[in-house]
């Protein structure tokens, strides 16, 4: 087990990755050496409500409906009537964590508006300054590349950097996406795993 702190210790716990009775479970974990940060994933909905879940999509009658065509009260609804867990908002997760000292790791799995990117953008680095985290927000570069278009990237790299806040790859964390997405080089070396950008630290 790489980390403990997994879908908030969803890995290793009998609840439900991902959320606040997860979570709540698993601040005795944090002693373990194992235990290296808090990780867990956001989606936004159709409504631009940010929540703390894993899959892309859930099961409606057997048929899988992509979480930003639910509102997050139909997301709700489904999640407990069908998986019979409660699916938190990005606030609620944020606000739980408290005055944690692990590290936190916020993933992007889907932010579709601009709306919902700054509404996470301001979530994340609020809950940092408050708290003092050491705080990367990570995403798959593919992620990252489709939630961030290159004719939008410049824009929210600033957005990002006026607050603070990097955004870095999964499983290399000492790399900035937007900084390895900046000029034709970058992107190639990145993609390719070439050079200084893709060495783990």
């Amino acid at each position: 087990m790489g980390n403990l702190g997994h879908r908030l210790g969803g890995d290793v716990l009998p609840h439900a990755g991902n959320t606040l009775q997860c979570l709540r479970s698993a601040r005795g974990l944090q002693v373990h050496k194992k235990f290296r940060y808090w990780e867990f994933d956001v989606h936004e909905t159709s409504d631009g409500e940010l929540v703390v879940y894993h899959d892309d999509s859930v099961s409606m009658d057997g048929v899988p409906i992509s979480l930003n065509e639910l509102t997050s009260k139909q997301l709700r609804k489904v999640a407990k009537e069908e998986l019979e867990i409660e699916i938190p908002t990005l606030s609620e997760v944020l606000e739980a964590l408290g005055e944690t000292e692990k590290p936190v790791r916020v993933e992007i799995k889907n932010l579709h508006s601009d709306k919902g990117k700054q509404k996470f953008i301001d979530l994340v680095a609020d809950a940092k300054d408050e708290h003092g985290w050491n705080c990367k927000v990570i995403a798959w570069k593919d992620r990252f590349r489709r939630v961030f278009p290159s004719e939008e990237r410049e824009r929210w790299g600033e957005a990002f950097s006026k607050r603070n806040l990097a955004l870095c790859r999964v499983g290399l964390h000492h790399v900035d996406l937007f900084k390895a997405h900046s000029n034709t080089v970058g992107r190639m070396m990145f993609t390719l795993g070439l050079g200084p950008i893709s060495r783990r630290k």
